[in-house]
């Protein structure tokens, strides 16, 4: 799980919203009791809100942890290992995909976003290549007034163009959702899609679905995006 622009550095991630929120606070005991996944929350330094994205080196320190300690130490299944992010964690969703198109069984990007058509595209033919292709769940909210849902809109565009055979791409595109439910964002209306969709049991059993035999170790190389022309502020 990837958090947003507003959880870098000395924020506490787990104390925040959305699901670590979910996990952590023990407000819902049957809906962390009946959790079936390992979850890696990690938290992105200062600079990663100054930048505006999720760092490469900080994206490579997680893989090689999922690796090396989740499917390892943890014994967690190497063909269900799935990636997800909201809003700058959605980006860092979309390029550590594309950077990793063989280590992650699935992918659900929340109010996340491409920088541009052409990260779009390229994101898009990455993730549809050959035959192991990513299935992909993308949520949004029509009222977003931080990350315009043009973005969600582009990305599901592009990877319908680009879908390989079999592949699957699911977008729920809500119509309204709150703010956050932190005080010093809740005018952010729209942006909380992420408080709908990671209390959405429909986003788990459609995670769960989905295997990857080709998956495991992440790539020693990494496929290095080509940097964008604008970012969102």
């Amino acid at each position: 799980f990837l958090h947003g622009r507003g959880e870098s550095g000395g924020f506490a991630v787990a104390n925040a919203q959305s699901l670590p929120w979910l996990l952590s606070r023990g407000h819902n005991a049957s809906f962390t009791a009946s959790f079936p996944f390992i979850v890696v929350a990690p938290q992105c330094p200062q600079e990663c809100a100054s930048e505006n994205g999720w760092r490469s080196d900080v994206l490579r320190g997680v893989a090689e942890l999922v690796h090396d300690w989740v499917t390892t130490d943890l014994r967690g299944d190497p063909t269900r290992v799935y990636l997800t992010g909201q809003s700058m964690g959605g980006h860092g969703a979309w390029t550590f995909a594309a950077q990793q198109p063989r280590f992650f069984a699935a992918v659900a990007v929340v109010c996340g976003y491409a920088q541009g058509s052409e990260q779009e595209e390229e994101i898009a033919r990455r993730l549809a290549r050959g035959h192991s292709s990513t299935a992909v769940c993308v949520y949004h909210s029509a009222d977003d007034s931080v990350i315009p849902v043009a973005a969600a809109d582009g990305m599901v565009k592009a990877l319908a163009a680009a879908a390989a055979q079999g592949s699957e791409v699911r977008y729920v595109r809500y119509q309204h959702a709150p703010g956050p439910p932190i005080s010093e964002y809740s005018a952010l209306v729209g942006h909380g899609s992420y408080e709908i969709a990671y209390r959405d049991a429909a986003l788990y059993e459609w995670l769960l679905r989905h295997q990857c035999d080709k998956c495991g170790r992440p790539l020693a190389r990494w496929h290095e995006l080509p940097p964008p022309p604008f970012t969102f502020g």
